[in-house]
Parts: structure tokens; sequence; C-alpha cells
């Protein structure tokens, strides 16, 4: 995951780069003395990501920018008046302060519309900052389908690891013994887990954009779905010393379901990569031969070990299915 978003941060600073490009190409056809305006106000903009489609995107910038440029040409025009100047400036950033407490997800914006309007105070930029603004969403429009595939692979890569590791924290609680004096402990991490795997699901729900990004979601939902119901054996055992009856074979499980996840994020990664879901099956077969020799007799709920071999073998049919038919 590090790997991934260090690569889409360096994709991001090629975009900044060519945003420089832009402005100092444009910079080199005019001389006026105020012409810096347009590269601070460029750069300020090309910085916001906010908006989940094309619309969204294009419209935080202009919208920003427009009104960076009005409120830039009104404090620039009280020149004469600097106590008036200073009361505006002081109701403007009370005001955007109180908009990003209220929307933290519009405090960038906010804050490029301060910058702006206090360093406009001997001037007014109208023109100039309406052409940054120009070029930061001429370029957004250019390089938007990519940014959105990238912000796709990146946050499906996330989802993925975070099935992960909700996947280790479930088993956790079947193998490690300290599980039944520390029960807030370890169901204080499940409960981080699946809100870290819910938030990067919404955000991939908000930017697909095609039928195989609606397929991974999909797949994405019943494996989660699945887990959890196979996670309820925690629940549903009332006497904890009856996983270490069954520890091996809940060992072997738990390190096959991770090879899949493995399977899967390689796959995701376009790798040629593919394994089979064999020893998974093995090892859930083993565990069903253990039960029907041992834990129905030593168990006090044998049937719910029974649910938990039926939602195995269903986990192993939906991430078999996952890498197969999304290839």
């Amino acid at each position: 995951m590090d790997l991934l978003f260090s690569i889409l941060s360096i994709k991001r600073l090629c975009y900044l780069i060519l945003v420089a490009l832009a402005v100092f190409w444009v910079k080199s056809a005019t001389h006026h003395v105020e012409v810096s305006w347009f590269i601070w106000s460029a750069f300020l903009l090309s910085l916001i990501t906010t908006g989940d489609s094309f619309k969204d995107r294009l419209s935080n910038i202009i919208i920003t920018g427009l009104l960076a440029a009005f409120i830039s040409f009104f404090i620039g025009s009280l020149t004469g008046t600097p106590l008036l100047q200073t009361l505006i400036l002081f109701l403007l950033t009370l005001i955007s302060v109180s908009i990003a407490e209220a929307y933290p997800v519009y405090f960038l914006q906010m804050s490029i519309v301060i910058i702006i309007a206090i360093l406009s105070g001997h001037a007014s930029p109208f023109i100039f900052i309406c052409v940054g603004t120009a070029i930061a969403a001429s370029l957004q429009i250019v390089f938007y389908p990519y940014y959105m595939r990238n912000e796709w692979q990146s946050y499906l890569m996330l989802s993925l690891k975070n099935l992960r590791k909700l996947n280790k924290e479930i088993f956790s609680c079947f193998i490690e013994p300290e599980y039944a004096n520390n029960i807030y402990l370890y169901e204080r991490r499940l409960h981080v887990s699946k809100n870290a795997f819910l938030h990067s699901l919404s955000t991939l729900r908000d930017i697909s954009q095609n039928d195989n990004h609606a397929a991974w979601l999909a797949q994405l939902d019943a494996l989660f779905q699945n887990m959890l119901d196979y996670s309820q054996l925690r629940r549903r055992v009332t006497d904890y010393t009856t996983f270490a009856v069954c520890r091996e074979e809940l060992m072997s499980i738990a390190k096959e379901t991770d090879k899949c996840f493995g399977a899967v994020i390689a796959h995701a990664l376009k790798k040629k990569y593919f394994p089979s879901v064999d020893q998974l099956v093995l090892s859930i077969n083993r565990f069903e031969t253990h039960y029907d020799q041992v834990l129905q007799v030593a168990s006090r709920e044998p049937l719910v070990f029974l649910l938990f071999i039926n939602s195995l073998h269903a986990f192993g049919e939906k991430i078999y299915f996952n890498v197969s038919e999304q290839r």
C-alpha cells in the first residue's frame, strides 16, 4: 500500500511540474508587474483534489478561483481605508474558519481564498487570478481520467489489504489463548479493522466508473459479509477452551486464507499469478474431519462449528470467483 501511494504521489508531483511549465510558458508571454498572481493562483488551485466526479472536481476549482478573484478585487479596492480593509479580512477569516470547521472537506478551498485575499491587500489581481484558475482547470480536464484511474487502483489495494488485516484479526480471536482474558482489546482491533475497510470501500464506491469497478465492489462486499459471518464463531462459542482443541487446524486455515488474499492482491496489481484455493479447501476439509472426530463430542455447541465450516467453504468459493472471474 505504501508503495502504491508513493507512486501516486510521484504522479501528482509530475502533474504539478506540468502546471509549473504551463505557468512559466504563459509568464514568458507577458511582463506585467502583477503577472506573479496567476502563478500563485495556478499552483494553489492545482492542489485541489476534492470531488469524486469530473463535474465536482472542476466546479471546486472554478468556484474557488472566482471567489478568490472577486474577494481580492474587493480587498484591493479598499487600499485607501486600511481599517475597513483589516476588519473585512478579519470577518472573512472568521467565516472561512467556520465553514472549514463545519465542512472539513472544504478546508483547502477556504485556505486558498484567505491566502489570496491577504496577499492582495495592495493590489487588484482579478484578471491574473482568473488566468491561474483557467490553467489549473484546463490541466484537471486533461488529466482527470488518469487521476481517477490511479485513485481507483490505490484504494482497491487499500481495501484488499484492509480485508486481509480484518481476516487476521478475526482468526487471532480463535487462535490466541489470550482472547478470553482480553476480549475488549481484540474486539477493539476488529472494530478498527472493519471501519478501515468500510471507509476505503465507501471511497471506491464514490469513484467507481464502469462495470469492472462494479464487479470488484460486489466481490469486496460479498467477501466482507462472508467474513463477518464466520467471525461470529467467537460469539457463539461459550467455552473458549474449545478453540485449543482445534488450534492447529485453525492456524492452517488462517494461513491459507491469508495466502488467498495475497493472490487477489497480486491479480489486482496485474501480475500473472493465480494460485488455486486447493490448499485452503484441504485445510477446511481437515477441520471438518476434526469436527466429526473430536469437536462434535468436545464442544458444548457443536452446531456453531458446522456453521463456521459452511462459511469457510463459501469464502473459498467467493475468493476463487474473485481471482478467476476478474481476469
